[in-house]
């Protein structure tokens, strides 16, 4: 089957790496289709490319990879779906070809997004074999319309949803980075991206990971990540690598297992990953450290007790002080993003934040106001009880909750107030810069590991 594949997100914001979307392709050319991979990250007119390759092409199958409905930001929103519907109605005005979504955005709002797109199928959850196999069912006539995950019209229009499973990445093959653009995504600090594990059993009240890959870690084999990196490596592909997990350290002993493979084979990049504070000891920096890493991205929304136990955390304040604290020790930077206005916030609790966060001695701090309100989660249900939404409200549009007791005005004028007396701590970010250019894991050999 000819088989178009488009990367539709344009957004420069951290500027992702598609990795989900490029192993769904890989897949479909092992299948045995041809497949072109159009990345549309960056182009000022998507619309028009699509529509010019589609136009070229004439695909017998286009798939849309749509990775978020918004940014998720309340402060500097921004709603990608009119573009992406654009990019859509291009192609279909040049070529035929059935439309196929996927993608984590999907997976959240399956029927939402089949209509708003007009799309003839979606596939939600992470498994690569229900795209395979419906794939190849529509190349020989017949669309299986039992395939798990399957979205789609049924004979009186309305939309149906096939129950979808999630089975994670720990057969993905690494062959899906050559068929990305890396020159796309250079503005970001990591050239490459590699999943280690995927799924979370925290309870976070603002997460929707649960419905998208799933309650219970699905972890890679060490070694299949460490050769990945070695491949990367070793053809000069990348030089730093974001490990694409919410808190690469969890759990543990998975983690300082995928360093030591990393150490073992001599597969040592720049590392860059999430840090969630509360499972960590001094090895783990360590491992951390001599397998190329330079820093992390703090997973701690707030310094303030009352705040991390509302929003579900398993962490307190002492554990996100003693974590970080190893991690300078071991040479190690971080960069805090607290965000106000959870629930149980205060104005006490933002001036316990605000009061503590120059102790924490991150080389960059950025604050945020309110969170995005994910369907099925505890933060839904405690904004119907607040009345901030319906209970009929499905959250398709973008909601987001701010505790009633820090209005966003006065957020707004507390964290320029903090800014202004603060702009020391904004130093420390260009001598952790320099230091990570100065940083060359990539000419060191395989090591034995302590």
């Amino acid at each position: 089957m000819n088989i178009l594949f488009v990367q539709t997100n344009s957004n420069r914001m951290l500027v992702p790496l598609p990795i989900g979307a490029a192993m769904v392709a890989r897949t479909l050319q092992t299948d045995g289709h041809r497949v072109r991979f159009l990345d549309l990250m960056g182009e000022k007119n998507p619309a028009s490319i699509a529509g010019e390759v589609s136009a070229e092409l004439q695909p017998d199958l286009v798939c849309y990879s749509v990775r978020n409905r918004d940014n998720q930001s309340m402060l500097d929103y921004h709603d990608p779906l009119p573009e992406i519907q654009k990019i859509c109605e291009a192609v279909r005005a040049v070529c035929r070809a059935p439309a196929l979504l996927g993608g984590t955005a999907f997976t959240t709002f399956p029927e939402r997004m089949l209509e708003y797109l007009g799309a003839e199928y979606g596939i939600a959850g992470d498994a690569m074999d229900p795209v395979s196999r419906f794939v190849a069912s529509l190349e020989a006539g017949s669309a299986d319309m039992s395939t798990p995950g399957l979205v789609f019209r049924g004979d009186d229009g309305a939309v149906i949803t096939n129950p979808f499973h999630l089975e994670g990445y720990a057969s993905v093959h690494c062959d899906y980075h050559t068929l990305i653009d890396r020159r796309r995504y250079r503005r970001c600090y990591w050239d490459a991206a590699i999943i280690t594990r995927s799924g979370c059993p925290e309870k976070c009240a603002y997460c929707d990971t649960f419905t998208t890959f799933g309650r219970s870690f699905i972890l890679r084999e060490p070694s299949d990540i460490a050769a990945e990196m070695l491949k990367l490596k070793r053809f000069g592909e990348a030089r730093s690598v974001w490990m694409v997990d919410a808190g690469f350290n969890r759990p543990l002993d998975h983690a300082k297992e995928v360093l030591r493979e990393i150490i073992r084979t001599g597969a040592q990049l720049r590392l860059y990953a999430v840090f969630d504070p509360g499972e960590a000891d001094r090895e783990f920096f360590r491992l951390y450290r001599k397998a190329g890493g330079v820093g992390f991205t703090l997973f701690a929304e707030s310094l303030s007790d009352p705040v991390l136990e509302a929003l579900g955390k398993s962490f307190g304040t002492a554990e996100i002080f003693r974590d970080t604290t190893m991690m300078r020790e071991e040479g190690l930077f971080f960069m805090a993003m607290p965000t106000f206005g959870s629930p149980g916030e205060t104005r006490a609790t933002v001036e316990e934040t605000l009061r503590l966060a120059p102790s924490l001695k991150a080389v960059f701090t950025e604050f945020g106001i309110g969170w995005r309100i994910q369907p099925g989660t505890p933060l839904q249900q405690r904004a119907i009880d607040e009345g901030i939404i319906s209970v009929e409200d499905d959250l398709w549009e973008a909601k987001f909750y701010v505790s009633p007791q820090t209005p966003i005005d006065w957020l707004k004028r507390r964290i320029n107030r903090f800014r202004l007396r603060h702009v020391g701590m904004y130093a420390r970010a260009l001598p952790a810069l320099l230091s990570m250019r100065m940083f060359t894991p990539w000419k060191w050999e395989a090591q034995e590991v302590n």
